[in-house]
């Protein structure tokens, strides 16, 4: 740690990184709804598609090549597939940055940059990986999620 680094920050200097995650989380929460929507979309025939575990996404190039095959399986081509698989794998990124925030453990707070430093969990072999987020990072990927959520409902309303 460095000398602007602390380890226990007062509740009050973190407080802005507290809400911002919490926004993230909602915003993610909302982003994964509409994921399941969409999916319920892509098989209408069968309600509570999108919740079973074998038809949800997972963010990777793999957890949308799923969603395409199911596409192919239950509609055929559509219109909207290139545009599903380029929002799907746009989300990749904020998926894996709010896992980190969510999972990883916030370490220490350093005052001078106004960054919470998030240690990820033990890799076999490497090293734990450090990020530091400010609240404008972590709002970032909040927005991310929203903006990718109503691109996804217009999509899926097209389907419907």
């Amino acid at each position: 740690m460095g000398p602007d680094d602390v380890a226990l920050p007062d509740p009050s200097e973190i407080a802005p990184h507290a809400i911002a995650f919490a926004r993230m989380m909602f915003a993610h929460a909302a982003f994964e709804r509409e994921v399941r929507s969409l999916v319920d979309a892509i098989n209408p025939n069968r309600p509570g598609f999108g919740e079973r575990a074998e038809n949800q996404w997972t963010p990777s190039e793999s957890g949308t090549g799923k969603i395409i095959i199911l596409i192919k399986h239950h509609r055929g081509s559509l219109p909207q597939g290139v545009q599903i698989k380029d929002l799907l794998n746009e989300a990749i990124h904020p998926c894996r940055d709010r896992n980190f925030l969510a999972q990883g453990t916030w370490c220490c707070f350093n005052r001078r940059t106004l960054a919470v430093e998030v240690r990820g969990g033990v890799r076999m072999g490497e090293p734990p990986e450090h990020r530091a987020y400010t609240v404008s990072d972590i709002l970032k990927v909040a927005r991310k999620f929203k903006e990718l959520e109503a691109e996804l409902y217009k999509v899926r309303r097209s389907l419907e």
